[in-house]
C-alpha cells in the first residue's frame, strides 16, 4: 500500500514536471513581447518579428536551395511542423551552411534576427541605432554591437540571410574583427557558393 502510494506521487510530480516542460516549450516557440514583436526562438538565434509581419511569408520566402546540409546535420523539413519551427529551423540550417563554406565556427554567438514588415520599419530601426537615416537604402544590415541582423518580410531570403550572417560569424572568429571590405567581400563569396 505505501509502495502504491510512492508510485502515485512520483507518477503526478513526472506528470507536472513533463506537462510544464510542454508548456514552456510552446511559450518559447512564439512568444509576445514588451515591444509587440512576437519572439521565436531556435538553437542559435532569438528571431523577434514586428508587428504586421506574417510567419508564413517570411516562412515561404526563405527557400532552402542547398541540400547537403540538410541531410549532414540530420535535420529533415516536416510538413508537420508550425510555420513558426520551420522557420526557426531554417535559419539554424543556414548558419551551419555559412560555417562550413567558411570553414569558421566561432565558439559562442547570441545572435537575433529582427524582422519587420517593410522598409519603412526597417529605416526606423535604423534611426534609432544610429540616430541618421538610411541613405543608403540597405534592405537588411548586421550590427555587432547587438549581434542582430535587421532585416524586412519584403527582403528576407536564403542569400540575403547568410550575407549578413557571414559578418556575424567573421566577427565572431577573428580576435581582432576584420574591415567591412574583406567582412563584404566573405559575405558576397557565401552567397556565390551557398548552392556548391
Amino acid at each position: 500500500m505505501l509502495m502504491l502510494k510512492a508510485v502515485k506521487k512520483l507518477s503526478f510530480f513526472l506528470f507536472i514536471f513533463v506537462a510544464m516542460g510542454l508548456s514552456n516549450c510552446f511559450c518559447l516557440l512564439a512568444q509576445e513581447t514588451a515591444d509587440g514583436s512576437r519572439l521565436l526562438k531556435s538553437n542559435h538565434f532569438k528571431i523577434y518579428c514586428y508587428p504586421g509581419v506574417d510567419i508564413e511569408a517570411v516562412n515561404a520566402r526563405v527557400i532552402l536551395t542547398f541540400y547537403d546540409a540538410l541531410l549532414d546535420s540530420g535535420l529533415k523539413l516536416s510538413q508537420e511542423e508550425s510555420a513558426e519551427a520551420e522557420l526557426a529551423r531554417k535559419f539554424d540550417l543556414i548558419l551551419y551552411k555559412v560555417e562550413e563554406i567558411l570553414d569558421m565556427y566561432p565558439r559562442k554567438m547570441d545572435l537575433k534576427i529582427k524582422i519587420y514588415k517593410d522598409q519603412k520599419q526597417l529605416n526606423r530601426a535604423y534611426y534609432q541605432v544610429f540616430n541618421r537615416r538610411n541613405r543608403a537604402g540597405r534592405i537588411s544590415y548586421y550590427i555587432h554591437k547587438y549581434e542582430t541582423v535587421y532585416t524586412t518580410e519584403e527582403a528576407i531570403r536564403q542569400g540575403v540571410l547568410a550575407h549578413e550572417l557571414t559578418h556575424a560569424v567573421c566577427d565572431h572568429y577573428f580576435l581582432v574583427r576584420p574591415s567591412v571590405k574583406i567582412s563584404e567581400f566573405l559575405a558576397q563569396y557565401v552567397e556565390m557558393h551557398l548552392e556548391d
